[in-house]
């Protein structure tokens, strides 16, 4: 037997796994625009099978190519057409906003002044002024309190916000999205052959798996995202709240991660109803408004679009994207729910088999210890 031989298989195993980890940690910054162009093959691979299927393009061998084009051209398109709305609505709602913004100021100060006096507080003369009496770093806060979200944008905005940086951006994702649709079912081909065929049926039931959760969750986590987004727009909006496009454009941004959306937006749209104030009512509409979005996300939203297929807490999403960005930025977050959902079948696999183990189902029981103990 050679030295070879005499290696643990989980020493190899180990081995492999932290030369792995330490290579995406190395490459984090440049991987991202790789894993963010394999997100959006893996979104759209479903489609481009079924265009390639269709009567149209059968038979033609350029049909991927031209279904994929198609596809890509369409998807950058819309948001194109999108971003071409919504940016300047946004922009001149701002605008608007900054206008109105000292003499709202100067008004709600008048307003809640004397209201706060009576409980012994006094209202700060500047936005500094109130983290430093609540012993705040802005920079810490914004850093911080929602590591997934600031990645992302970091990611978005560059570390040195450059046009050529995010022209390159912008080029790479659609060039590398393509490639990797047009050789998505080869590359699947290709690692399967990877497994020893003792294996294979196996590990084809357990990607099988891992492929329903995480398209489950990620083709309707993104339209359970747009649902939210113009909700709370139309919802703030309605009611008269400020900046209700911005805020319901970050709510919805955000409802990827659990719990951080939904409570940004409604401290927000207390925060401009305070702001812009028109008396206590306002307050309970934007109360009565956020618990309805909220109703229809929890039991009719999110369980029709995303089903039961999902099976991923919410607290095991949040400490996933938390774990992830603070490894990897922008590359951990795109990364944290396939590693969440591979760790939990995984988990799922290892519990079964331990308890169908001789060790959980005929081990040795305390029943003679029990005998023994009575006859003394």
């Amino acid at each position: 037997m050679s030295e070879r031989d005499k290696i643990p298989r989980w020493v190899l195993w180990l081995g492999v796994s932290l030369a792995m980890g330490w290579l995406l940690y190395t490459l984090r910054g440049v991987l991202a625009p790789v894993f963010f162009a394999f997100l959006i093959a893996y979104m759209l691979d479903p489609l481009v099978d079924r265009v390639e299927e269709s009567r149209l393009l059968r038979g033609k061998p350029i049909a991927r190519a031209v279904g994929i084009a198609v596809l890509l051209v369409g998807v950058f398109a819309l948001a194109a057409i999108a971003i071409l709305v919504i940016v300047p609505m946004v922009y001149e709602e701002i605008a608007s906003f900054l206008k109105r913004l000292p003499g709202l100021v100067a008004r709600s100060r008048a307003e809640w002044e004397p209201f706060l006096a009576g409980y012994g507080l006094e209202i700060p003369t500047s936005v500094g002024q109130a983290f430093e009496e609540l012993h705040l770093d802005i920079q810490s806060v914004l850093t911080k309190s929602y590591t997934p979200a600031t990645a992302v944008l970091k990611w978005l905005l560059g570390g040195t916000v450059s046009a050529v940086g995010a022209i390159v951006a912008a080029l790479i994702v659609p060039v590398f999205a393509f490639y990797l649709l047009y050789d998505f079912d080869v590359l699947v081909a290709k690692a399967a052959e990877l497994i020893p065929p003792r294996h294979r049926p196996t590990a084809h039931g357990f990607f099988r798996e891992v492929d329903a959760v995480l398209g489950q969750f990620f083709r309707g986590q993104f339209t359970v995202m747009a649902i939210l987004a113009v909700l709370y727009s139309v919802g703030y909006g309605v009611i008269g709240v400020p900046l209700a496009l911005p805020i319901g454009i970050m709510a919805g941004f955000l409802s990827f991660i659990p719990y951080v959306g939904s409570t940004l937006a409604l401290a927000t749209a207390l925060l401009m109803t305070a702001l812009d104030w028109q008396g206590w009512t306002q307050i309970l509409w934007v109360l009565g408004v956020h618990a309805v979005i909220q109703g229809l996300e929890s039991f009719v939203i999110t369980p029709k679009i995303m089903g039961d297929t999902v099976g991923i807490s919410a607290i095991a999403v949040l400490f996933a994207l938390l774990v992830g960005a603070e490894l990897l930025g922008f590359t951990g977050v795109l990364l944290a729910v396939p590693a969440a959902a591979l760790t939990k079948i995984l988990l799922q696999r290892i519990d079964e088999r331990y308890r169908a183990s001789e060790f959980f189902v005929s081990g040795p029981s305390d029943g003679g210890n029990a005998t023994e103990g009575q006859k003394d």
